[in-house]
């Protein structure tokens, strides 16, 4: 299908500019052209649908560099507790009664979600990956399934399995090697995860630094701190991105930017969980590559992106005593482009862009909210809420409108079946 987009403002998060009544034409799933909309090819391109932005601002869909979309089933189970407690007393526990259709019904209601609130990519890191490889082909969503969530006994072998018995030949998904954090798997597993990585070359993830607890422990064991134990392991020698590390030092910093290792940052749920405030504005000082993440909705409880930039960007000015770092600008680059990077999807998505996917949004300039626009930039990153999302795209296909799912999404099926999932787990695991 070919689409032209007219009377669009679209922000180009890479060189901080806004470019007005813009023209982007799409040919099935790939942008062609991108320029003022009296160009000649422009106006020689003859497309199925024609849309009319109205000077709506257009940017690149955001990208969740950190994601259990199926957590969505467990929003609000347990609430005000810290992360041990929360994860061992009653995530755990839950999770243990996990069944594939669980998580393919939980993903896509996390999908939902993220589809609303401008979300086009997901680093997904959970159990029964073929639920969530199924699940982002079905909606129609860009997802980078991490594997390795479940604790097999022959980590490798298992690993092998999964990897080789997925699907590999579908453009809206790749893989990620992963393990869950130092203190679910042991230096066995870990170097298990490494093994994999390195014969599917493929890139991995972390979570990394979590808390002070973590810090304590690992060095007490090791007398090295998780980024040390990880780098010795060889954890870094492929493409790594490790979420969370709310405590790392100068000394962690350096082996981050000597492996080009990339960081999630999820503020809203490091804050509800009482974890701390990661220091990534002394992070991206050291040249590391910071980008933001949701986590899970059980631990945020929403899979909102506007708030993650706008508490990324409040968090680091009141810590730090410095209203000038952050900038909207550059948060909306976390969002996109510094994501893209962190998931090896540079080339593809994270700009608008010709040759890049059509991975699309729209952001309404006309709700109370965002008016008056004295600085676009600004209002997106700390006046816009997911409501003011007028349109969703994911490779060239519309998912979401003017508040309407596309016709192939069943909503009522999605809610009706993690609703009678839930209703089995918590009646299962005595939550």
């Amino acid at each position: 299908m070919k689409i032209k987009i007219v009377n669009a403002t679209i922000l180009d998060v890479e060189n901080s500019k806004v470019l007005e009544k813009y023209t982007v034409c799409i040919e099935d799933s790939t942008i062609t052209f991108v320029g003022e909309n009296d160009n000649l090819f422009s106006q020689a391109f003859v497309a199925d649908r024609i849309i009319d932005f109205e000077d709506d601002i257009l940017c690149a869909g955001f990208v969740n560099a950190h994601a259990h979309n199926a957590m969505s089933l467990f929003r609000g189970l347990k609430d005000d507790v810290e992360l041990q407690q929360w994860l061992y007393e009653n995530m755990f526990v839950i999770e243990k009664y996990l069944q594939p259709d669980d998580v393919f019904y939980g993903t896509q209601l996390g999908l939902l979600e993220s589809i609303k609130s401008g979300i086009t990519t997901n680093l997904d890191a959970y159990f029964f990956p073929k639920s969530i490889v199924d699940a982002n082909i079905k909606l129609g969503t860009r997802c980078v399934c991490a594997l390795g969530a479940t604790l097999y006994e022959d980590r490798y072998k298992s690993l092998k399995e999964e990897y080789i018995s997925l699907p590999h030949n579908n453009d809206l998904v790749s893989y990620m090697a992963y393990a869950h954090s130092i203190y679910t798997i042991d230096t066995k597993g870990l170097e298990d995860t490494v093994f994999i990585a390195k014969e599917f070359n493929l890139p991995m993830h972390i979570h990394v630094s979590e808390t002070l607890g973590e810090i304590g422990d690992c060095v007490g064991k090791y007398n090295k701190t998780p980024v040390q134990l990880l780098q010795n392991i060889g954890f870094f020698e492929h493409k790594c991105l490790i979420a969370h590390s709310v405590y790392i030092d100068k000394d962690d910093y350096d082996i981050l930017n000597q492996h080009n290792v990339s960081v999630a940052h999820c503020p809203a749920s490091n804050m509800k969980l009482g974890s701390g405030i990661a220091p990534i504005y002394s992070m991206l000082q050291a040249n590391i590559n910071v980008c933001l993440g949701t986590d899970g909705a059980a631990s945020n409880n929403s899979l909102d992106m506007f708030r993650e930039m706008y508490l990324a960007s409040l968090l680091q000015k009141v810590n730090l005593h410095q209203t000038d770092i952050m900038s909207a600008p550059f948060m909306l680059q976390m969002a996109t482009l510094n994501g893209a990077k962190a998931l090896n999807l540079q080339d593809k998505i994270g700009e608008v862009k010709v040759g890049y996917k059509a991975d699309l949004i729209r952001i309404s300039t006309k709700d109370v909210n965002m008016i008056p626009i004295n600085d676009y930039y600004s209002n997106v990153v700390y006046s816009a809420k997911p409501e003011n999302v007028k349109m969703t795209m994911v490779n060239g296909q519309i998912l979401y409108e003017n508040g309407k799912f596309a016709d192939f999404i069943d909503v009522e099926k999605i809610v009706f079946e993690c609703n009678k999932a839930i209703k089995r787990l918590k009646n299962e695991s005595k939550i």
